[in-house]
């Protein structure tokens, strides 16, 4: 494999050259569903509820809610509730950002075995209780713990033990995890925990029971749901790839052709949950424009704060590779740029080349340069 960028091909990424079908996007709606669902959706599913989430209230504002086959406004709809349903929550899930009749979040709650409810329609007490992350399926609730071996583990200001002790925890204690971030190497782990009230732990003393979850990186956008159109996915992707080409140096349009062809059009798991739009690897060298590295299956990327931040380090990878000189100098034309650089060994197959330049030619993507 070519050492840059790093680009994984033919595992987590599909090579697409068609349009995508439109996907629903509605979360609420009016008028009453044709799919008749008891009031107490966790009655009618088995669950049993976490301590002090049973009975939650679903506010929809006269309309109805969809409970969908996963956190995202593009999964299946498995359920319509009413307005003053009542849900069992078990625990809680990071997806895509949705605004309902309560609040915008991005935090979803599993009420059954793949039924999930975003948080945006739930009337919770005043006392609203600390809901607990989700396992991998059919995993629920999953709990961390201070492992510190009988010793009192330090709170820390920012992800590192040079940073300010805010307190300490006792071993054993239950924590309320918020999000994961990349710091200073403990124990052999480099990943911190953001505790409640902002503090940070060394995840190196963090036991996960029954297993780790999925959790967010801090700072990270909520997960995205694909565009429902290529016209759509080039309208997001115009501004941050002509920002990146800008500073770096490199053709827009072969930027953005990249990210349609490692990403699907926004599709891989990797584009939608960490803004990795270009299957970048993790390497043991720094990550400058990274929050961390996530494993999907046998292969760790990086995972980003937004798209924005996945076109600027793919920019800079291939303005920093030295092989790369020769296609550089033509960055006025990007169907040399890309024969240029699969000449220089960039790890994309064969034919690579042949399908960035059907990619620009198909959705016009030069004027993105005239643009830049």
């Amino acid at each position: 494999m070519s050492a840059s960028p790093r680009t994984v091909l033919g595992t987590v990424l599909i090579m697409p050259l068609l349009l995508l079908a439109a996907l629903p996007a509605v979360a609420v709606a009016t008028g009453r569903p044709r799919t008749v669902v008891p009031p107490d959706l966790a009655r009618a599913t088995g669950v049993d509820p976490v301590t002090g989430t049973a009975g939650i209230r679903v506010d929809t504002d006269g309309g109805v809610v969809h409970v969908r086959s996963g956190p995202a406004t593009d999964r299946r709809v498995s359920a319509a509730l009413g307005d003053d349903s009542r849900v069992a929550v078990r625990c809680k899930v990071w997806g895509e950002r949705v605004t309902g009749t309560k609040r915008r979040t991005a935090y979803w709650m599993r009420v059954g075995a793949g039924r999930y409810l975003s948080d945006a329609f739930l009337d919770w007490p005043a006392a609203r209780p600390e809901v607990p992350w989700c396992g991998n399926a059919p995993v629920d609730a999953v709990t961390a713990r201070v492992a510190a071996g009988g010793s009192v583990l330090n709170l820390r200001r920012e992800p590192g033990t040079g940073t300010g002790r805010l307190g300490t925890v006792d071993d054993g204690s239950v924590l309320a995890v918020r999000c994961q971030a990349a710091g200073q190497a403990v124990g052999g782990s480099g990943t911190w925990l953001r505790v409640a009230g902002g503090r940070y732990v060394a995840e190196a003393y963090v036991r996960w029971a029954p297993q780790r979850p999925w959790l967010p990186w801090c700072g990270q956008e909520p997960s995205r749901t694909p565009p429902a159109s290529s016209r759509e996915f080039l309208a997001q992707a115009a501004g941050p790839a002509r920002a990146a080409a800008r500073a770096h140096g490199v053709p827009a349009s072969v930027l953005v052709a990249q990210a349609v062809y490692a990403s699907d059009w926004g599709r891989a798991e990797p584009a939608r949950r960490d803004h990795n739009l270009f299957g970048t690897l993790c390497v043991p060298a720094a990550q400058p424009g990274a929050l961390g590295c996530r494993e999907y299956g046998a292969t760790a990327l990086r995972a980003y704060r937004g798209p924005a931040d996945s076109f600027a380090d793919q920019a800079r990878m291939l303005a920093a590779e030295p092989r790369n000189a020769t296609a550089l100098t033509h960055a006025a034309d990007p169907e040399r740029f890309v024969r240029d650089l699969q000449a220089a060994g960039y790890a994309g197959g064969a034919h690579y080349a042949d399908r960035l330049v059907d990619l620009i030619r198909r959705y016009d993507l030069r004027r993105l340069d005239a643009a830049g």
